[in-house]
Formats: C-alpha cells, sequence, structure tokens
C-alpha cells in the first residue's frame, strides 16, 4: 500500500527508465479526483485499447474518453512503437469495480492470483493503468512489449514492489479479455528482468573495443581524363577528305540523335556526313545559315568527338589538304614562276615568227605574251580568295589537322 507518485516524480520515473514519452496537453491536472479517491496505489494494471482508426485517434480518445466513460482512460497511452504518451494523472477511468480477493493477494504480492469472480471494489482507486494500443487479435511489436514491461517495472521499483504487483485487466474484472494474446505469466517474468536489472535503467552498451587501424590501401586508380579530337577548322570538311575523325564524329552524332545517314557512315566527308552535323547545329539551338552542316568550334566542343591517332588514311578523289606552311609557299612561288615562264617564252615564241622583234610589231607581241602571266596571276589570287591555298596540289599531305600529334 502506497501514496501515489507526484506527476513530476510519475514523469521522471519513466524517463529514468529509457522510455520515450510524450506529454499531451494539462496531463497534470486531467483527472477524476472529484469522482472518487485516488490511493493507496497497489499496483500496476495493462490493458489493450481494442479496434482503432490511427494510434492518434486513439490516444486522443483515451484522453478525452467518450459520453457513457468520460477520460481521461489512464494515465498512460504506450503506442506500438513504444512510445509512452501521458494524457492524465491521478484517479483514472481503467479498472473499473473488480475482485477484493485480487487485490488483497496483489497487495501481499503472491506469486498466484485466486479467480476473479466478483465486482466489488473499486480499481480506478488502487491501480495505476496502461492502455496499450491493439486490437486484441494482433501481434505484439517486440518494442510496445518491452516498453509496457519497462514502464510497469520502474513503477514497481519506484514503489519498492515485485513484478507480482502488476496484473492484466482480464485478471481483475470478471469478462475482461484485455491484455489480449499476452500471457500475464510470462510478462510478470519480462518486469522481473528489469527488476533484477536495477531500477529498470537500460544496461549502458560497453564501449566497443578500438578497431585496428586500416592499413593504407590504395584505391582505384583515377579514370583518365578523356581526350577529345581538336576542332581542324572549317576548311577540313570538304568533299573527299577522309580522315578517322570523320568516322568518329559520325558515331557521336548517330549517339545525339542526329542520324541522317543512309549506310554505315564512313571517313570520308559527304553529304550525309554535312546533314547529320546541320541536325546536330539545329538541336544545339542553331538555325538559317549558322546550321549549314559544316561544323564550328562551339558544336565541334560539344559533340566531344574521341581523339585519334594521328594517322591520315589516303584520299581517294579531289583533295583540299593543309601542308605546313613553308613549304607550301615555296612550292606555289616555284610553281606559278615556271608557269609565268613557260606562258612567257612560248607567246613571245608565236609572236616572234611572224614580226619583226625590233619593230613596234615586237612590242605589240609582247604585250600579247604579257596576257598568259596576268591570267596565270589572276588564277592564283581568285584561287586563294576561293580558298585554295595556292596551286601546288601535287605536295603530299604531312598530317591530318583534326588529329595533331600530341
Amino acid at each position: 500500500m502506497a501514496t501515489p507518485l507526484g506527476a513530476d516524480r510519475f514523469l521522471s520515473v519513466l524517463k529514468g527508465a529509457g522510455l520515450g514519452v510524450v506529454e499531451h496537453g494539462n496531463w497534470r491536472t486531467h483527472n477524476r479526483n472529484t469522482h472518487g479517491n485516488w490511493g493507496p496505489v497497489n499496483g500496476v494494471m495493462i490493458h489493450h485499447t481494442g479496434p482503432y482508426s490511427s494510434e492518434k485517434d486513439m490516444v486522443e480518445l483515451c484522453r478525452t474518453g467518450y459520453q457513457d466513460l468520460p477520460g481521461p482512460l489512464c494515465q498512460g497511452v504506450i503506442d506500438r512503437s513504444g512510445t509512452v504518451h501521458l494524457i492524465g494523472y491521478g484517479r483514472c477511468n481503467h479498472a473499473g469495480m473488480g475482485d477484493t480477493d485480487v487485490l488483497l493477494a496483489v497487495i501481499a504480492e503472491r506469486a498466484t492470483l485466486p479467480r476473479d469472480n466478483e465486482a466489488d471494489t473499486d480499481g480506478n482507486r488502487h491501480f495505476y493503468g496502461f492502455e496499450c494500443i491493439n486490437t486484441g487479435s494482433q501481434p505484439w511489436p517486440a518494442a510496445q512489449l518491452d516498453a509496457m514491461a519497462r514502464a510497469a517495472a520502474a513503477l514497481c521499483h519506484a514503489h519498492g514492489w515485485n513484478e507480482h504487483s502488476v496484473i492484466g485487466h482480464k485478471e481483475w474484472q470478471p469478462g475482461k479479455p484485455d491484455p489480449g494474446g499476452i500471457d500475464m505469466d510470462d510478462f510478470r517474468a519480462r518486469v522481473a528482468r528489469h527488476l533484477r536489472g536495477g531500477g529498470n535503467k537500460p544496461k549502458p552498451h560497453p564501449k566497443p573495443a578500438p578497431r585496428p587501424k586500416p592499413k593504407p590501401n590504395p584505391g582505384p586508380k583515377p579514370r583518365p581524363t578523356p581526350r577529345y579530337a581538336a576542332y581542324p577548322g572549317a576548311q577540313f570538311f570538304r568533299e573527299g577528305r577522309s580522315s578517322p575523325v570523320i568516322t568518329a564524329m559520325a558515331k557521336r552524332l548517330i549517339a545525339e540523335g542526329c542520324d541522317a545517314y543512309d549506310t554505315p557512315p564512313g571517313p570520308v566527308w559527304n553529304e550525309a556526313h554535312r546533314r547529320s552535323y546541320a541536325a546536330y547545329q539545329i538541336k544545339r539551338g542553331f538555325h538559317g545559315a549558322d546550321a549549314n552542316g559544316i561544323p564550328g568550334p562551339e558544336t565541334w566542343a560539344d559533340l566531344r568527338v574521341p581523339h585519334q591517332a594521328s594517322t591520315t588514311e589516303p584520299t581517294p578523289t579531289t583533295q583540299h589538304q593543309e601542308h605546313d606552311p613553308m613549304p607550301q609557299s615555296l612550292a606555289d612561288i616555284a610553281e606559278r614562276t615556271l608557269a609565268t615562264y613557260l606562258q612567257a617564252l612560248l607567246g613571245l615564241m608565236a609572236a616572234s615568227s611572224t614580226t619583226d622583234m625590233v619593230s613596234l610589231s615586237a612590242w605589240q607581241a609582247a604585250a600579247v605574251a604579257s596576257i598568259p602571266a596576268a591570267l596565270s596571276a589572276m588564277k592564283s589570287t581568285l584561287g586563294t580568295a576561293l580558298g585554295r591555298q595556292g596551286t601546288a596540289s601535287w605536295l603530299p599531305a604531312k598530317h591530318d589537322p583534326a588529329t595533331p600529334k600530341y
């Protein structure tokens, strides 16, 4: 027989047992003390709630009660995660009328309880009550069972009781089935284990032994930075140009969904390559003259064409190759000089066969002979303006501008 704990002490005892506690509203003063005595207390009673729509709604129902049974319906509700919800403190409508013989056995802490066959004693006065959320037929989660036993053991320890001060509602009032699915002798054995553990406080976890420092283990080698083909310039992309970089470009265009190829693309620049690249330029937001199918530096950088080995395939058709500037210039000068000389010589020879070299006719012949030289210079100038670097097309290619040596 004992005086009930104060509300703050009650809260402290539960938290000291390692329980998660949620406080609801004015739980410290929410009670039925005006409708009967509260105390002396003799034990702890365990219930199940019965059917519920949600755990939150059930906690609120236990706090407020209903028309035929006003709340609070217990001091604490233990949800299925093991959290204790404090909803009232003092006399609560949870135990109802029960068997006097059972109360006397609890006070004496007898291991065996008599059969509850009478309802002649007010249990709300003598027991702390915990409503545990369960329909009565659900499996009991391990976390909830542990919290129920831990809460009961904490109150027993605070009052100096043993596990036989804990009973189920079905052991107190005739006809009650709760808590369903729990053997109360097994439950009291759980409470006893917590009491033997020392005031129901959770045992501290031993500090793990320090792990040996791992030996340095070199991680995977970083992936090499991908290398992309340098932009070879707009002049590179001319009909007949052959290069492995064009094949690599085509593969990237196909991967980007810009495929205008009727047959598998090869290394020779052609109209299918141009159409496919124009589709890529449009995809990148270019239109009109900016989407002419000739790669520019911006879209080329975006396309990320893989770098190719610095080899050049033979060009099968008319070539527009780029050469080292100094040999190209020297070759152009030699070719133009020779061509001009031969053209002038032929012109003079033709003129000298019909006129006197020192007469006015000779001067006219010289003027005529100058025409081929002027035409040759014009040809060279026009060729340069149109993009051909001179006329030395007989020079061999030195390297592929799209696959520079590194």
